[in-house]
């Protein structure tokens, strides 16, 4: 699987390759907009809409028009869900029939295929209803969401699984004594350790994918996590993960004939099309060229937030993404509408012609944004997930 990963990635067309030398500064809420600037500024007032009416329509259109659709999200808000339940209905009939989500396999058949008060609470960031939404016009047996993720946040849970098929696997043991209340990053060594010296020589496949293997493939990614100078391999190696999971569940689903359209749901940072900013080559990176190979098109679309609250693992947190990128704050100042779509796509050709010693660091940033994304929607606030949302994700 590895070896098809890099044979996508070697041939990365120049359109993809983007400016990496970012210059971070500290952003004011309303960026300076240098002399020079009124094509631009022209741009984004001509091709903006308001994601309510027109906005909706551009995107259902886009879609029609392309085979992978990818939604780079704000994560734990309200709006992102009601967008997709806006979107799918009309996204079904246009031969859409498969969600890739920031979920382990395992998440994803629990969310998907467990009835509700059975089976272990999962969190994450799907909720039950979400994935009922999603699955609605499927068969019962018709799995919908695919799993592209290591399981981060309770991967206590898939230990006692795969303990339960080897009962006299006493390191599996172990590793359910160790998490037995709760699952801390800092055990990650340990158990990886144990998980390696396993026999398991009972497995089983859950959304397309081992789960032994993606319980192992987890712990090396939070093993890494923990030192500093080995942050950099655990983000290439979750990005791979996701990658390597996207094309077992394409080839798989292809061969059986249900492959259909895909729409891709993750955080914004890893559907950049190129490398992103902190020089990962990303899951959306590796969609493009995908794409490319099968002769099959892309729309990269992402969201972020110039206001309100985001709520993610219980915690609520400011959603105000203007201070992070001059390109947001810039956006946001331009925006006229509660939640306005911005098509990017005209402004790549007014930016490139600048000569690179000349463009300012504003010009840099919104490079940058114009390459990852063919568009980006601003929510002026955001609202975090509902307390009951959040209830019924751990209930359910």
């Amino acid at each position: 699987m590895k070896k098809g990963i890099v044979r996508y990635m070697c041939r990365r067309p120049p359109w993809l390759v983007l400016c990496l030398g970012i210059v971070v500064v500290a952003a004011p809420v309303v960026a300076q907009v240098p002399q020079g600037d009124d094509p631009i500024l022209t741009a984004l007032t001509k091709h903006q809409q308001d994601l309510e009416t027109d906005g909706l329509k551009f995107l259902l259109d886009e879609a029609s028009k392309n085979d992978f659709f990818l939604l780079g999200e704000v994560h734990g808000d309200n709006e992102i869900p009601k967008l997709l339940r806006m979107l799918w209905p009309v996204m079904w009939k246009q031969g859409y029939r498969h969600i890739a989500a920031e979920v382990s396999p395992w998440a994803a058949h629990q969310l998907e295929f467990e009835p509700v008060g059975k089976g272990p609470a999962v969190k994450g960031l799907w909720t039950k209803e979400e994935v009922s939404d999603a699955h609605m016009f499927a068969d019962s047996n018709e799995g919908v969401i695919w799993g592209c993720d290591i399981e981060e946040t309770q991967p206590q849970l898939p230990i006692a699984e795969l303990a339960s098929l080897n009962p006299s696997d006493r390191n599996l043991k172990r590793m359910q004594e160790l998490t037995k209340d709760g699952y801390n990053r800092k055990m990650a060594p340990d158990l990886l350790k144990l998980a390696e010296q396993s026999k398991a020589g009972l497995d089983t496949v859950l959304n397309d994918v081992s789960l032994r293997q993606s319980l192992v493939e987890t712990l090396e990614v939070e093993k890494n996590r923990l030192g500093a100078d080995t942050k950099m391999i655990a983000q290439n190696e979750r990005e791979r993960v996701m990658k390597e999971q996207f094309l077992k569940h394409f080839r798989l689903s292809s061969k059986a004939g249900t492959s259909g359209k895909v729409l891709l749901r993750f955080g914004r940072n890893h559907l950049h099309r190129g490398y992103d900013a902190r020089g990962i080559s990303t899951l959306g990176n590796f969609i493009a060229e995908f794409a490319l190979e099968e002769g099959k098109k892309t729309f990269n679309v992402g969201a972020f937030g110039a206001g309100g609250q985001e709520t993610v693992a219980g915690k609520t947190y400011d959603a105000d993404e203007r201070q992070d990128e001059l390109a947001f704050a810039l956006l946001a100042e331009r925006a006229k509408y509660s939640a306005t779509i911005f098509d990017l796509r005209f402004l790549r050709p007014l930016l490139h012609q600048i000569p690179p010693v000349k463009r300012s660091v504003l010009q840099t940033n919104l490079i940058y944004w114009a390459d990852s994304y063919d568009a980006l929607i601003c929510y002026k606030t955001v609202t975090p997930l509902k307390p009951q949302l959040q209830r019924e994700k751990s209930a359910n």
